[in-house]
């Protein structure tokens, strides 16, 4: 099921003229950019993906008719923006309508007739730039939400809930922020506390049950993944909900620098979602 709002630009995801070659490391990169920048003009996001145009298509993954078009009528209300919205009844729908386009914008019933979307959000969430995948369901326990945000999801909302709630939650990604019902977002917090303690290390830990955390490398650090000084700004800006184009402008660095960042973080945390990347740096202190 297609609906069209509009005719969508045509997109092209080629680098744009003058790019840099992508197996640049992210410094290389960095370095590109504070050679050849105008200190005069300000860094902007690249054509296309600003936050007024990233989200110009959405996919809705559901099987019941019901709540697929209601869905459809939710996400144009919250996002009036959109000039497509596609709908796929199953995941085999969901992988032809995918392969042919790009969408910056996915929500995904959790359970669908041919599986779990776990495989479909991983692969969403990986693409470059990434979809932004939303997990759309009635189930709100551990076995259905920590699966969907450890492959990839960057927000969980309830059908449940009345449709002005669910519209309120969606037009928060039009702000950069997660959009979380709230009882997933005590969820999430329970789960945090529950496994590293609430502003102590955890009990396992080489040092005192009940020390505070700190900020000062010891021996509880020696097992995290080392980061560097501008891979852990990154990181804590990512943890405060910063989207790339906001974070390249406090760096002054461009968005694709800002990409490749992202992108090794990811690699050496084993993470694929901003919701981890958030639990990864309140883990390391980066967020006050």
């Amino acid at each position: 099921m297609t609906v069209m709002l509009g005719r969508p630009p045509r997109g092209d995801h080629r680098h744009p003229a003058g790019a840099r070659p992508s197996e640049l490391t992210p410094l290389a990169c960095e370095l590109h950019d504070a050679a050849t920048r105008d200190p005069s003009v300000a860094i902007e996001p690249p054509t296309g993906h600003n936050r007024r145009t990233m989200y110009d298509s959405a996919l809705i993954v559901e099987d019941l008719e019901e709540p697929r078009l209601w869905l459809v009528d939710v996400i144009r209300r919250a996002l009036p923006t959109l000039r497509r919205v596609d709908a796929a009844a199953d995941l085999a729908q969901a992988d032809a309508l995918t392969r042919q386009r790009h969408y910056g914008l996915a929500v995904v019933d959790w359970g669908l007739p041919d599986g779990t979307a776990q495989s479909l959000i991983g692969r969403l969430a990986r693409t470059i730039p990434p979809t932004l995948v939303v997990v759309a369901t009635i189930h709100d326990d551990d076995r259905h939400v920590f699966p969907a945000l450890q492959a990839g999801a960057s927000g969980y909302v309830l059908k449940s809930q009345p449709r002005a709630v669910v519209e309120s939650q969606l037009q928060r990604i039009a702000q950069g922020e997660p959009p979380l019902s709230p009882s997933i977002a005590l969820r999430v917090l329970a789960h945090f506390r529950q496994t590293f303690g609430e502003g102590v290390q955890p009990s396992d830990g080489p040092g005192p049950v009940g020390q505070p955390a700190s900020s000062t490398p010891g021996p509880a650090d020696a097992a995290l993944p080392r980061l560097t000084l501008r891979e852990e700004e990154v990181l804590s800006m990512m943890g405060r909900g910063l989207k790339a184009a906001e974070i390249g402008r406090r760096l002054s660095i461009s968005v694709n620098t800002v990409n490749g960042y992202v992108r090794e973080v990811y690699r050496k945390l084993g993470i694929s979602s901003r919701a981890e990347a958030a639990l990864e740096a309140t883990r390391r202190g980066l967020i006050d």
